[in-house]
């Protein structure tokens, strides 16, 4: 893959943040800026990555709670599902699930945010593209990022880890929403693909 795909895991739950980056043209995305962390932050400096986008794959707040600090150093747009818009706009409540408030979980209450991701969606990116792949299950929009070039790359938030699957107990979940998203969407990909999970 021409690609270069970077991987820092931030905040107190571990989540994954991934760095999908060009180096000829020093274009990336940010897939999961998941908790304010300055060791994401120095990496995107010293790097000099023109950040083209935020991608969500889905909108607990493991996943989007360094949205904020990004930002006010490399403003860019950031696109998430509909379907998670009542989680994106309330991190203090899920924070409360924990029995904290969201500054202990390295959160910030995201104020930016385009709920337009759609199936099927595509980004150009280099010589490939993204295509957003709605996976509903963990949570209403949770969605999968399959990055295509010369090789392939699945961004799975917390749909698919390593034999697990993410949870669904959780406000929105649904076990056989999830099982068929897997089934209907993502074993029907390439068998060659390399698969990036949101934890672990």
């Amino acid at each position: 893959m021409s690609w270069k795909i970077d991987c820092v895991v931030v905040g107190p739950i571990q989540c994954n943040c991934y760095i999908l980056s060009d180096p000829t043209s020093g274009d990336a995305w940010l897939i999961d800026p998941g908790a304010e962390s300055d060791e994401l932050l120095q990496y995107l400096m010293q790097k000099k990555m023109r950040l083209k986008g935020m991608l969500v794959t889905h909108a607990h707040i493991d996943h989007v709670g360094g949205i904020e600090m990004i930002a006010r150093d490399f403003p860019a747009p950031v696109y998430y599902h509909a379907g998670d818009t009542p989680l994106y706009s309330n991190l203090k409540m899920q924070a409360q699930f924990f029995g904290v408030t969201p500054q202990h979980l390295q959160a910030t209450q995201p104020t930016r945010g385009d709920a337009t991701l759609q199936h099927e969606q595509s980004f150009e990116f280099g010589q490939g593209e993204i295509r957003v792949i709605h996976t509903p299950g963990h949570t209403p929009g949770s969605v999968c990022f399959h990055a295509m070039s010369d090789l392939s790359a699945l961004f799975t938030g917390d749909t698919l880890f390593l034999q697990s699957i993410g949870r669904t107990e959780l406000w929105g979940g649904s076990y056989e929403q999830i099982l068929v998203s897997i089934h209907n969407q993502l074993m029907t990909l390439p068998e060659n693909l390399a698969v990036f999970p949101g934890h672990g």
